[in-house]
C-alpha cells in the first residue's frame, strides 16, 4: 500500500515544472561556481566549493525544492488530502510522501555533490575518485537529513513553516550552540572539512545526520497523524 501511495509524490516531482525552478537554479549556480573556481587555478578547488557555496546554499535549497515538489508546493497535510479522502490512512500517506522526499533529495544532492567535486577538483585535493565518492556520500546524507527537516516544517499548519525552517538553519544552524546540534548545516559543513560542529568528531556528526533524518522524518509523520 505504501509503495502505491509513493507514486503520487513521485509523479508530482516529475510533473511540477515550477517546483523544479529552485533545483535547476541551484544546479546551474553550483556548476558555474565550480567551473569559475577551477578556472582561477585554485589548488583545493573542490574543498573550497564544497565547504562554501555547496554546503551553505546549494544543498539546503535543492532539498527544500525537492520537498516542495513532492508535495505539489503545499503542506504535507494538504499534499495527502486527496488520497486520505479515498480511504488511505493519514500515517501511511504521510510516510510515503516523506520517504519519497528523503530518497529523491538524497539522490539529487549526492549526484550534485559528486558533479561539483569533479568540476572544481584541484591538484591538492584528494584523489578524484575518492573525493567524488566522499562528496556523493556526504551530499546524499545531508540532502536526506535536510529533506526530513523540511518535512517537519511542511507538516506544521499549511506548510509555510518550511521556509521558516530554512531561515533558522541559515541563522543558527552553523553556530556552535544547541541549535547546531539539531540542524543539518553544522554537521554537513564539518563532514566537508569545515569547523567541527559543537566540537563533535566528524564520525559523530555523520551519526547525528542519520539520527536527524530518522527523528525529523518520524516527527513529520507523527504531526500529520495527530492532526
Amino acid at each position: 500500500m505504501t509503495l502505491l501511495l509513493a507514486r503520487i509524490p513521485a509523479l508530482r516531482l516529475a510533473r511540477s515544472p515550477r517546483a523544479w525552478l529552485p533545483i535547476v537554479a541551484m544546479t546551474l549556480l553550483a556548476i558555474v561556481v565550480a567551473l569559475s573556481t577551477r578556472a582561477r587555478g585554485t589548488t583545493t578547488g573542490a574543498d573550497h566549493v564544497m565547504r562554501g557555496a555547496f554546503a551553505f546554499l546549494v544543498l539546503p535549497v535543492v532539498a527544500y525544492g525537492v520537498v516542495g515538489a513532492t508535495l505539489g508546493g503545499s503542506g504535507l497535510r494538504s499534499g495527502i488530502r486527496g488520497v486520505v479522502a479515498l480511504g488511505a490512512a493519514p500515517r501511511s500517506a504521510a510516510l510515503a510522501s516523506v520517504v519519497v522526499a528523503i530518497t529523491m533529495a538524497a539522490a539529487a544532492c549526492g549526484v550534485l555533490g559528486a558533479l561539483v567535486c569533479a568540476l572544481a577538483h584541484g591538484s591538492q585535493d584528494p584523489p578524484l575518485v575518492v573525493d567524488m565518492a566522499t562528496s556523493l556520500g556526504i551530499g546524499a546524507l545531508g540532502g536526506g537529513a535536510y529533506a526530513a527537516y523540511f518535512s517537519v516544517g511542511s507538516a506544521i499548519g499549511r506548510g509555510a513553516m518550511r521556509g521558516v525552517f530554512l531561515a533558522l538553519d541559515w541563522i543558527v544552524g552553523g553556530a556552535s550552540g544547541a541549535g547546531a546540534l539539531i540542524m543539518p548545516r553544522g554537521h554537513v559543513t564539518s563532514l566537508l572539512g569545515g569547523p567541527l560542529c559543537a566540537d563533535l568528531s566528524q564520525r559523530t556528526s555523520s551519526l547525528m545526520l542519520v539520527a536527524l533524518l530518522l527523528a525529523y522524518g518520524s516527527l513529520a509523520v507523527l504531526l500529520v497523524r495527530r492532526a
